[in-house]
């Protein structure tokens, strides 16, 4: 099994981003991928649909097993065919703090390669999201990978901390006892900024042995796949960001760093080898197969790419979208509305789609508001529960989603409430049921209704 550690001290570079979405093409391509979070953000949950309420084993609690048997049942959660997640809490940041379960053990950067270690025939790939800090937990991980991606993005203040990065993984490996391969990954690449550009080609010339010959350009549907909980290959297989993780991800199975790569003419190989083993070691004879399994991925992974542009061709037409090359800038061509037998409530747009998940919503936690806004906004709720406090109501920004949110155990009855801004008021925009206030603006209403409160209550007591 080969282990990536995704690791990257900057917050806000696409890691857990590119962890959920190498992960999604992987295990499209017919590998068997493990992704263990250990970001106490829990943002892989996040993004792939996993509600928090509902997690009950995490990482935490697979660090501290050493070597006691969990219930895979509450521990592991199948995505799709072929990806299974691993999904972390807030309760993994204190494992590294005093009495927190692991800085006081003696094996406590080995725990995370004795907990793989039992997985090895199961699956092909475990990518690792890493915190964005150096410490036990990355050190867990950078100890147990095969490998390591360090995903940076084209900016100017990113690109002075690649080589910090770097410095930092290769002295973190020295002190395990060995030597990590490390590959760069460029993301969030604006191809029409000069800027970006001469960044990419600085960060090539820095590196270059190490950078991935492909970059992940800026897609506003990473987000939104995000959004609706899953990655971007299997929300739409057009987008560019999805051809951009597809070219990453073949071009990790294609290139196993540290593994002598295979001639490329397998008939010649075919009736080479077979001469060759009849006298050669038991060590020639394990390279020779490696060299037939990598030859066998490489036409796979091939053949495999030639399907998901196929795919992706195909659902282009189906949602009227129109398909460019590899090559060219992304952009978006939205076709003329066509009749269509099917009635619209069984083809939700993508507005509907995101007003289900924006907005307020019932949970088994209570009322959750959420409204889009960009990481450094202030965002607040005001409404008749709070006394209409613009400050007494914080949302918090989840990366995954790219909204703030929070959750508020509203009584049962009807509520009303407006966002607050960086200071401006203003009604939540994807809730249609509104009343005007005294001063002539709208406030935003949510009903709740006792019957509907109290499932909820017995199905989060469950």
């Amino acid at each position: 099994m080969r282990t990536i550690a995704i690791i990257n001290q900057k917050g806000g570079c696409g890691k857990t981003t590119s962890a959920i979405n190498i992960a999604g093409v992987l295990a499209k391509l017919g590998h068997r991928t493990l992704l263990v979070d250990l970001d106490p953000q829990s943002h892989c949950a996040a993004g792939l649909g996993i509600p928090e309420e509902k997690i009950d084993l995490d990482s935490r609690n697979l660090l501290l097993a050493n070597g006691k048997k969990l219930d895979e049942g509450r521990l592991f959660w199948r995505i799709s065919r072929n990806l299974d997640l691993i999904p972390s809490s807030m309760k993994l940041a204190g494992l590294e703090a005093a009495r927190g379960g692991l800085a006081e053990a003696e094996d406590r950067d080995r725990r995370l390669t004795q907990a793989l270690t039992s997985l090895q025939d199961r699956y092909d790939f475990c990518l690792v999201d890493c915190p964005p800090a150096i410490g036990l937990l990355t050190y867990n991980a950078l100890r147990a990978a095969t490998e390591a991606l360090i995903p940076v993005e084209t900016s100017f203040f990113a690109m002075r901390g690649a080589a910090r990065q770097i410095k930092t993984i290769s002295s973190l490996a020295r002190r395990l006892g060995g030597k990590t391969p490390y590959r760069i990954l460029a993301t969030m690449h604006d191809p029409d900024s000069r800027l970006a550009v001469d960044l990419l080609e600085d960060l090539r010339e820095s590196f270059p042995s190490c950078v991935i010959p492909h970059v992940i350009r800026l897609d506003s549907k990473l987000r939104e796949a995000a959004t609706f909980g899953q990655p971007l290959i299997e929300y739409e297989a057009a987008a560019a960001g999805a051809r951009d993780y597809a070219d990453v991800a073949v071009h990790i199975v294609e290139n196993m760093p540290g593994k002598r790569r295979g001639r490329q003419d397998a008939g010649v190989r075919g009736s080479v080898q077979a001469e060759k083993r009849t006298e050669a070691s038991d060590e020639q004879v394990e390279v020779d197969l490696l060299e037939e399994a990598q030859a066998r991925a490489v036409d796979l992974a091939s053949r495999v790419r030639k399907l998901l542009a196929q795919s992706a061709h195909l659902q282009s037409k189906l949602s009227g979208e129109k398909i460019q090359s590899a090559d060219a800038a992304p952009t978006a061509t939205i076709a003329e509305p066509k009749p269509t037998p099917t009635p619209p409530s069984k083809q939700p747009s993508i507005r509907s789609r995101l007003a289900s998940m924006c907005g307020v919503r019932e949970t088994p936690r209570g009322m959750v508001f959420s409204h889009p806004a960009s990481p450094g906004s202030r965002v607040f709720l005001a409404g008749d529960f709070n006394a209409w406090s613009a400050h007494a109501t914080p949302l918090r920004f989840n990366e995954a989603s790219q909204a703030h949110e929070t959750c508020v155990d509203l009584p049962p009855g009807r509520c009303e409430y407006r966002f607050v801004v960086d200071g401006q008021w203003i009604a939540d925009p994807h809730n249609e049921t509104w009343t005007t206030n005294p001063y002539g603006d709208c406030n935003s209403v949510v009903v709740v209704t006792r019957k509907r409160t109290e499932s909820l209550s017995r199905e989060g007591a469950d």
